[in-house]
This record gives structure tokens, sequence and C-alpha cells, in this order.
């Protein structure tokens, strides 16, 4: 059976809590290695995916941790709905919850074994703010976009044109990303090539970008962005991967 922990993961720069929730189960060793689960655009913790591969990887002897980004879920009662405004502060948070998990549940991390799983704007903090932040060592990362240029016309991002660049930049894994020998130990990422809403082409532009082997790079058919059909695979997939941690 798996149980769920509420928490609050405090931001003491900006005097706000992020709304979290641990899986776990009572067969989880008292240390374990830790997944931070991160949602897609605009869904929340209580979101039927985050929930279905956080008590996944519990069940697999995992403490999973997923929280609601500023603007979203729960958080939203303390920072407002406005995502496109604090959408830098969003995918930054990410060294925030790391900290809180290495300084307040260091009596359940198994040697700091942490990774990142996420899906969509999950997937992309991941691969920006998630890759510089080496305490994070297993990165798992599904429907990223590559460029935020790219969602200009299905989400326009109301900033005055002259700050447009330096904003993408702060949230675009292209200008975090960097080839590394140690990418291929660390780094799995996956796509859909009927992926309605983040090009499918993306996946090449980051596996490329990172120089990726074919291995670390999943792609299916189908399953649209929310790898519908393919979700127990992707689960195997990183179940397998995270053995590097």
């Amino acid at each position: 059976m798996v149980i769920v922990e509420n928490v609050d993961i405090p931001v003491e720069l900006d005097n706000i809590f992020l709304k979290g929730s641990i899986y776990y189960t009572s067969n989880t060793p008292v240390k374990a290695p830790w997944l931070i689960n991160l949602a897609a655009f605009m869904h929340s913790r209580e979101n039927y995916l985050v929930k279905f591969f956080s008590e996944k990887f519990a069940n697999a002897g995992y403490y999973v941790l997923s929280y609601d980004y500023r603007a979203h879920g729960e958080t939203k009662q303390q920072t407002g709905s406005n995502y496109f405004k604090l959408m830098p502060q969003i995918f930054t948070d990410i060294h925030v919850v790391l900290d809180w998990i290495i300084n307040k549940q260091s009596s359940r991390v198994l040697e700091n074994k942490i990774a990142l799983f996420g899906r969509s704007l999950g997937g992309a903090i991941i691969l920006t703010h998630g890759f510089i932040d080496e305490r994070a060592r297993i990165l798992i990362s599904l429907s990223a976009r590559y460029d935020y240029y790219s969602a200009q016309n299905r989400y326009p991002i109301r900033l005055p044109e002259e700050k447009l660049d330096e904003y993408i930049k702060k949230i675009s894994p292209k200008f975090f990303v960097k080839e590394n020998e140690l990418n291929n130990e660390r780094i799995l990422i996956a796509h859909c090539r009927d992926d309605e809403i983040v090009p499918f082409k993306n996946l090449y532009q980051i596996g490329d970008h990172l120089g990726l082997r074919s291995e670390n790079v999943i792609e299916f058919s189908t399953g649209g962005h929310t790898f519908k059909g393919h979700r127990e695979e992707i689960f195997k997939y990183s179940l397998e991967f995270l053995k590097k941690l």
C-alpha cells in the first residue's frame, strides 16, 4: 500500500511554501533513493499521470516527491496564477527542492541518490536547471521542448518583445545542455512521433546536443503528449536506467 505524506517546502527568499507530497510504502527502507516527479504545464501533483508514476516508483522502493509549481495546484494560493510571469522561478525552484531533500530529509536519503523524472514542462526543467545541478544524478526527461520559441504559436508569452529573447533563454534546454562524456550515464529522453503539443524533432535536437547514444533516446510512433499506451514501457525503461544511481 502506498503512503502519501504531504509536506511544505519553504522558498525562504520569497516567503512561500511549495506544496508537495512524498510517496513511499511500508516496505520502503528507512534510507532509500529519491525521485522527484515533475509535472507537465498547468498540471498539479494531483494529475493522474503524476500520481500514476509516483505510485509506480514508490512501489519499486523509491521515495517519490511531487510538488505543485508556483501558479499551479495548491501553491497557486500563495503565488497567484500568472504562470508566464513566474516561469523563470518555476524552473529555478528545483534547486530549492533539492536543497530541502538533502538538508531536511537526509535521514531518508540513501547516499545522496536523487533522480529527476518529468514530462513536458517537467522535462524542460530537468534539462535546464536540473541539468546544471549535479546533485540530481539521473535525469529522465519526457516530451521536453528544446527551445521555447517553438511554443510561441500555441502559448504566446506575453512579454515586451525586447525582453523575449532574455526570457526564452531562461527556460529553454537549448541554452543549458552541453555535451559531456557522462551524459549517457546520466540522461534518458523519450518522445512520441505523434505528439500534438511539443514537436517530435525536439527529441533529436536534444539528443544530438547532449551527444546521447541511441539507447538513451526512446521514441514511439504513437502515444501523443501523454505516452498513451506506452506508460508501462516508460516505467520499465526508467526503472532499468535508474540502476545507474
